[in-house]
């Protein structure tokens, strides 16, 4: 039987799998849109009313960027969501939802 400090630590090292490969996926994907669209898009992780970031290519923007919420936990954020087309826009915002929603 597994006691719960050891359930925690497997819960805390599954978490921390899931945002490393999260951000390995999504550093590809703002690369890709930074280059083809010259446009800048980061993962935020929502921690109540603070946002910690997680990946992908910052902005340092006069304008405040804008968050497109994927869960409860994650969002998107970009000033640049004029520059990306609506296809790649549903295409990014597919491939998220399916792989914040698989955990």
């Amino acid at each position: 039987m597994k006691s719960s400090l050891n359930i925690t630590k497997e819960s805390k090292m599954a978490k921390e799998t899931f945002i490393f490969e999260l951000k390995e996926a999504f550093n590809i994907i703002a690369d890709e849109i930074k280059r083809e669209y010259n446009a800048h898009i980061w993962l935020i992780e929502v921690l109540g009313k603070r946002y910690s970031y997680i990946a992908g290519c910052k902005d340092d923007s006069f304008l405040p960027p804008e968050f497109i919420y994927i869960s409860e936990k994650f969002a998107v954020a970009s000033s640049d969501w004029g520059k990306l087309p609506i296809e790649k826009k549903e295409e990014l915002f597919s491939f998220l939802n399916k792989y914040v929603n698989k955990t």
